[in-house]
């Protein structure tokens, strides 16, 4: 898809809700692709929407480890639009995110961040209104702590294998994958469904029976 394409796919989404996509990937077989509940929003701004930059890092022992050069060649490779999405590999000691990486990432368009890990630096991000999904809070730096190792890689958050590319939707119920081969469908399929919930929440209040209501806009 052209970038504008792409841009117009992150439009629709945000006009829907995480619920009604994860409801349609259950239905058609993919019964893990809900992060775990533990992935939430730390920020004010809590909708995310667009294609996976994934990224992998491990702990570390060494406390003089730096991963600075290897830092500043990943951010050098995020690409317009997308997800920055991370497996931190059970690091719990700090912060895998915070003010400097959402800045770095927002200014070559990544448009939010999903991490298994920790996040810092929140008052500042929310300044930025750049909306980070994360597991924990830490105030302690990730340096001597935590290295990146590769990115734009298959990595697991959970039960969900998420590849480069897989659309990647979270709102305040939490965070969704879809397999980028079934970004459209399933796109396509949920907004029926919100359209449909629309009728039938509009029969509800004018006093239809729920029978009624649901005979007429069929299984959501």
């Amino acid at each position: 898809m052209s970038s504008e394409h792409w841009a117009a796919v992150c439009r629709r989404y945000r006009q829907l809700y995480v619920g009604a996509i994860s409801d349609i990937l259950d239905k058609n077989g993919y019964r893990h692709q809900a992060l775990p509940f533990y992935i939430r929003p730390f920020t004010r701004n809590i909708q995310v929407a667009g294609p996976a930059f994934t990224g992998q890092g491990f702990p570390c022992a060494d406390k003089q480890n730096n991963d600075t050069e290897i830092r500043l060649s990943m951010l050098d490779s995020i690409e317009a639009g997308t997800v920055s999405v991370w497996a931190c590999g059970g690091s719990t000691e700090c912060a895998h995110w915070g003010e400097m990486m959402s800045m770095a990432a927002s200014q070559r368009g990544c448009s939010g961040a999903v991490i298994d890990g920790g996040v810092r630096d929140l008052d500042f991000v929310d300044r930025m209104e750049y909306p980070v999904f994360a597991r924990f809070q830490s105030p302690a730096s990730s340096v001597g702590r935590w290295a990146i190792r590769e990115w734009q890689v298959p990595i697991r958050i959970g039960n969900t294998v998420i590849h480069p590319g897989d659309f990647i939707f979270g709102d305040t119920d939490g965070v969704v994958v879809v397999p980028r081969a079934l970004t459209i469908e399933v796109l396509q399929a949920a907004e029926d469904i919100f359209q449909r919930e629309g009728g039938m929440r509009e029969e509800l209040r004018r006093g239809v029976s729920v029978k009624e209501a649901y005979s007429r806009y069929g299984s959501l």
